[in-house]
């Protein structure tokens, strides 16, 4: 009796016997040892952390699906101001600020500052209301010394300006110059 495959059922069942029984052979138990280990190195290698430190490190933009990233996949204190383009961030970012003001002022004061005294300055900022805060940094002075000397120790907004407050913390009468002071306004 012929099938349709051309095989009789015990031509396939005696065919299929004897390459197992070839293959059997073939295959000792040292073997069937070296191949598991080799699936346990080759496994290893897969998750080592040297792969997955260089699968982390060449991970890029176009892998990553449009607004798929958490706040909880970032590590903290990760993004820098660097990372930020410019005027990227505004009010409507942050949650709860309403306002938020970028300035740059240079105050002049060419009079010595006794030790742990303090001078005024102001900067003209557009847009500050007296219900406003600011946040100010004395960024550069002219003086080497007084760079070190002089800190921002209070801003009070006003009207299109904010007051400012420095402070001489050195133990010695310093003249500040030209200092450049950066300063943030927002309201909340």
């Amino acid at each position: 009796m012929r099938r349709a495959y051309g095989l009789q059922p015990r031509i396939f069942h005696s065919w299929f016997y004897t390459t197992f029984d070839y293959l059997k052979g073939m295959i000792t138990t040292p073997k069937w040892i070296g191949l598991l280990a080799v699936a346990f190195v080759a496994g290893s290698f897969v998750a080592s952390p040297e792969l997955r430190a260089y699968a982390a490190n060449t991970i890029g933009s176009s892998d990553i699906i449009n607004e798929t990233i958490l706040s909880e996949d970032i590590k903290n204190s990760q993004i820098k101001a660097a990372d930020i383009a410019t005027d990227a961030v505004g009010a409507a970012e942050l949650q709860g600020v309403t306002k938020l003001l970028f300035g740059e002022c240079t105050a002049t004061i060419s009079s010595p500052t006794p030790a742990h005294a303090t001078v005024t300055e102001s900067c003209n900022i557009n847009g500050v209301d007296s219900d406003d805060r600011a946040i100010a940094t004395l960024n550069s002075a002219s003086a080497g010394a007084a760079a070190n000397c002089f800190e921002v120790s209070l801003a009070t907004p006003t009207t299109n300006q904010v007051g400012l407050r420095l402070s001489n913390d050195c133990t010695s009468e310093v003249t500040l110059g030209n200092a450049k002071i950066g300063i943030i306004v927002y309201d909340k």
